[in-house]
C-alpha cells in the first residue's frame, strides 16, 4: 500500500507541483493544507502516515505545528517531516529540538526522500535524538535492531554503550553482524554527564575525520539512586542538552530507558527530553518533548543546588559542555 501523505505549505503553486510530483513517484497525496488550522483539521479526519510541513506558513511557524501534531495525535502512526527552500544547516538548531523525523529541502524532495526517513535508512544531516522505553530484553532488541541493522546496511558508523547484559542481549541477536560494531561499557563510559559528553565529542570527532558521514549509537545513561536529588537531575539537564548541543553533528541515538528498573518520573522526563520515541513499530514524535531551556529551567526550580552546566555549540562545528559555575 502506497504511504499516505499530507502537504502543507502556504504556496498553491508548490502544493500542486508537489502533489503531482509525489503521485507520480507512487506516494498518495491524501489532501494538502495552506495553514495550521487546516492541517489539525486534515490530519484528524485523514490520518496520513506522513505530513510534510513547510517551516513558513505565512507568518505562522511549521516548527510550532509540528510540535501541535505531535502533542494533539499522541500514539497516532503518523509522523512529521519539514521542508523548505532554506538548507538543513541554516535551520539544524530548531530542527533537533522539534518533534519530526527530519528535514527535506525543497529542492530534494521526492518520494524515495521520504520514505527514506520513514524506513530508517535516513536521518538528514542532523542530530537525532531518540528514547526507548523498553520492559523487557526482547522490547530492547526489538526496538533497537532495526535501528543497527539500517545502520549497517547505509555504511553509517555504529556505537553500542550498555551494560555487559544489554550488549550480550544484541550481539546474540546480531549474529555475525555484530563484529561490525564497536561495543562499550555504560558503566565506564558514563561516570558523569561531563565525561560521557566529552567521551562522545572524541569519538565522533575521530570517527568523522576517518571518514563516517554518519555514527548511530545505542546507549544507556548508568542513573544515579533516586534519592541523589542533584546528581539525577544532572543527567537530566544532560540528556535535554544533547539535541541542541549536537544539533548540525550527524549522529542519531537511542537511549534506552528500561521501566522496571528505573523510577517513573525517569521515564517520564525521557520522554520530554527526547524528540524523538523509538519502539519495535519504529520511530515517532515524542508528544510530551519539553524545550531544553524550558525544561532545565524547571529541572533548576525543583533542584535550586543544580550547578548551571550548559551544553552548547561550539564555534568550529563541534559539540562541547560549557559549565558555568557560581560559588
Amino acid at each position: 500500500m502506497a504511504l499516505r501523505c499530507l502537504l502543507v505549505d502556504d504556496s498553491t503553486h508548490f502544493l500542486e507541483a508537489a502533489s503531482k510530483l509525489l503521485e507520480a513517484q507512487g506516494l498518495a497525496v491524501v489532501s494538502v493544507a495552506s495553514t495550521s488550522a487546516e492541517a489539525l483539521a486534515r490530519v484528524q479526519e485523514l490520518e496520513p502516515d506522513v505530513t510534510i510541513v513547510d517551516v513558513d506558513l505565512n507568518g505562522e511557524s511549521g516548527f510550532d505545528l509540528a510540535r501541535q501534531l505531535a502533542t494533539t495525535f499522541d500514539g497516532a502512526s503518523m509522523s512529521t517531516i519539514l521542508t523548505s527552500t532554506r538548507s538543513e544547516s541554516d535551520l539544524a538548531e530548531l530542527v533537533a529540538v522539534t518533534p519530526v523525523l527530519g528535514f527535506i529541502p525543497k529542492d530534494e524532495l521526492s518520494a524515495g526522500a521520504i520514505c527514506d526517513f520513514v524506513a530508517d535508512r535516513n536521518h538528514g544531516h542532523g542530530c537525532r535524538h531518540e528514547a526507548l522505553v523498553y520492559s523487557s530484553t526482547d522490547e530492547l532488541a526489538a526496538g533497537t535492531l532495526p535501528f543497527v541493522q539500517q545502520g549497517l546496511t547505509c555504511g553509517d558508523q555504529l556505537l553500542v554503550v550498555l551494560r555487559e547484559a544489554g550488549r550480550t542481549i544484541l550481539q546474540e541477536a546480531l549474529g555475525g553482524d555484530a563484529v561490525e560494531i564497536e561495543f562499550a561499557d555504560a558503566i565506564d563510559w558514563y561516570q558523569s554527564p561531563e565525561y560521557a559528553f566529552q567521551r562522545y565529542d572524541r569519538y565522533l570527532a575521530d570517527h568523522f575525520e576517518d571518514g563516517a558521514s554518519r555514527v548511530r549509537v545505542v546507549a544507556e545513561v548508568i542513573w544515579p539512586e533516586s534519592s541523589a536529588t542533584v546528581e539525577v537531575a544532572g543527567w537530566k539537564r544532560y540528556e535535554a542538552g544533547i539535541s541542541p548541543a549536537m544539533a548540525s553533528v550527524p549522529v542519531s541515538f537511542i537511549c534506552a530507558y528500561n521501566t522496571r528498573e528505573l523510577p517513573a518520573e525517569i521515564v517520564m522526563d525521557a520522554r520530554r527530553t527526547h524528540p524523538v520515541l523509538r519502539t519495535a513499530e519504529g520511530a515517532r514524535p515524542s508528544a510530551h518533548y519539553s524545550q531544553p531551556a524550558a525544561f532545565v529551567r524547571g529541572l533548576e526550580r525543583e533542584v535550586p543546588e543544580l550547578v548551571s552546566g550548559r551544553l552548547t555549540q561550539s564555534r568550529e562545528g563541534g559539540a562541547e559542555l560549557k559549565l558555568d559555575r557560581t560559588e
